[in-house]
């Protein structure tokens, strides 16, 4: 006994403190190593830690892990709007804005003023134009969007000083008043009778149902356009 009390007071561990202290693994728990080693005044070992792996030459990059920030991607400003305009068989370039209506650009622009503007939301059918051979409300239509296609305006009817027919019909009959929806008029009767040479009555009066006449003058203009069709 004087023994085991000179060990513990030493700072060593007894037998019988050992055995005692080995209950603790009540129930078959066991205890581990470490606790073992230090009962018995050893040091537990070092745990390495674990090993950088190598990357494989010719081997896929690893995938990132979430929550990397993306790269940065350099936004490039889009330059202001260029359009090419395809106008009486020529080809214009025109610089635009978003909100600019054919109509405007038309007149505006280009300087082709036998284009009027009326109501200018699309009701009125004076700023008729035709576009691959059919009518069209110019101010309807944006600038920006009219590329590609074959636009004909009133100037674009005649060839110089010699009129088209439907122009010249319109001038000999006398059939305008004001004169201020006579351009639309003169479109819709070409573009009508270039698709109906011959029309009856009620295709005339539809082909002319969208153009608004100031004057209210429709008969005379049913007459000039029926007459052409002869």
């Amino acid at each position: 006994m004087a023994e085991e009390e000179k060990k513990r007071g030493t700072g060593g561990i007894s037998r019988r403190d050992f055995i005692k202290g080995s209950g603790l693994a009540v129930g078959g728990v066991a205890i581990s190593s470490t606790v073992l080693g230090i009962a018995c005044g050893t040091k537990a070992p070092a745990v390495a830690p674990a090993p950088t792996p190598t990357p494989t030459p010719g081997a896929p990059a690893p995938t990132p892990t979430p929550g990397t920030p993306p790269k940065t991607v350099e936004v490039i400003k889009a330059p202001e709007g260029v359009v090419t305009l395809t106008v009486n068989n020529q080809q214009y370039v025109v610089k635009v804005e978003p909100e600019w209506s054919l109509a405007f650009v038309l007149r505006e622009k280009l300087g082709l003023v036998g284009l009027k503007v009326g109501c200018d939301r699309g009701e009125c059918g004076t700023c008729n134009i035709l576009v691959d051979g059919r009518t069209h409300l110019a101010c309807s239509m944006m600038a920006i969007e009219s590329e590609k296609i074959n636009i004909v305006t009133i100037e674009g009817l005649s060839s110089g000083s010699t009129l088209h027919p439907v122009q010249k019909l319109f001038l000999e009959n006398q059939t305008f008043q004001c004169g201020y929806c006579t351009n639309g008029m003169i479109i819709s009767a070409v573009a009508l009778l270039n698709k109906t040479p011959k029309p009856t009555l009620n295709q005339v009066r539809e082909a002319i149902s969208g153009n608004l006449c100031y004057c209210g003058d429709y008969t005379r203009q049913v007459n000039t356009i029926l007459k052409g069709g002869q």
